[in-house]
């Protein structure tokens, strides 16, 4: 049996842009929040506010893309194809595989997926004359089509002459068992997550407790003009400060909730690293009740 051939995608100039992403957003969320904490209580500061979340919620869609091209490969053997990109695997039986050609070939081109950038072409496009394509690449110029009945798969390889050449011969070779046909989409493993009782229970508790924070600090900041926010070194509490900063304690929730998620979410992929995933999510649990807790005290 002939050895597996992996080719991979080009990773450098699309793992630089999430790099570069991602450390502008974090610097622009964390700048903003800074800003926040030392301004008076306006349009500007909840301007802020708004700017230092909206920049924070990328980020680990960002994260994820980085890391799903940093283990992306294509593998070609003689019993089939297997696409790996993150979560995203399909494996191609051998048999299944009509074509492979250079996307160039098209004469009205190849449209990209919506949100794709260099580094994360990924989604579904319906082109003209080919059908249902799904994008697992990084960049247009190597980009190749493989054809299967169900759909198009469009990959870059970063030597793609090298990566025909090598699946012309396997072609020729002939499969003795070819692969079973199998595809595993990010939404599946969501849903093996939410199958998973104690990772239901987690998750769900931390999301509602956020949602409480976001509540009762909004019906507080409405109800009192102002409200100290701590004790001084000498255990006197500090003047009172406009009662719509406590909405800084929901943006340290927001923060908190998604990077246990996301974090949870990275570690319960390995059964060996679950108790992790578990530890993260009930964080996500334990930040938001302390902070409700600290919101409550302050007020009372």
């Amino acid at each position: 049996m002939a050895d597996p051939t992996i080719f991979e995608p080009p990773r450098r100039r699309g793992l630089m842009i999430h790099i570069v992403a991602f450390v502008g957003l974090l610097s622009v969320s964390v700048g903003s929040l800074f800003l926040a904490l030392n301004v008076s209580v306006g349009a500007g500061f909840v301007l802020l506010v708004v700017i230092s979340i909206l920049s924070f919620l990328p980020l680990p869609v960002i994260l994820y893309r980085g890391y799903a091209l940093s283990r992306a490969r294509y593998i070609v053997e003689r019993e089939g194809l297997r696409l790996r990109w993150g979560l995203r695997a399909e494996d191609i039986p051998i048999s299944e595989v009509e074509w492979v050609r250079p996307a160039s070939d098209m004469p009205s081109g190849v449209p990209t997926p919506v949100l794709a950038w260099t580094g994360a072409l990924l989604g579904h496009v319906r082109i003209r004359d080919l059908g249902p394509t799904e994008f697992m690449a990084s960049e247009l110029g190597p980009l190749l089509l493989v054809a299967t009945p169900q759909k198009v798969f469009a990959i870059s390889p970063a030597d793609p002459n090298a990566f025909l050449r090598t699946f012309r011969r396997t072609m020729e070779l002939g499969s003795i068992q070819p692969l079973e046909s199998r595809s595993v989409q990010p939404t599946a493993y969501a849903q093996t997550i939410w199958q998973d009782r104690l990772a239901r229970w987690l998750v769900g508790a931390g999301l509602v407790l956020a949602l409480l924070l976001f509540i009762v600090v909004s019906l507080m900041s409405s109800s009192r003009p102002a409200i100290p926010l701590g004790f001084a070194a000498d255990g006197q509490t500090l003047p009172p400060v406009p009662s719509e900063q406590l909405l800084l304690l929901v943006v340290l929730g927001t923060f908190s909730l998604v990077v246990d998620l996301a974090g949870g979410v990275f570690f319960y992929r390995k059964e060996a690293n679950r108790p992790l995933a578990y530890i993260l999510w009930g964080t996500g649990i334990l930040a938001p009740s302390m902070l409700l807790l600290g919101a409550l005290f302050l007020y009372f």
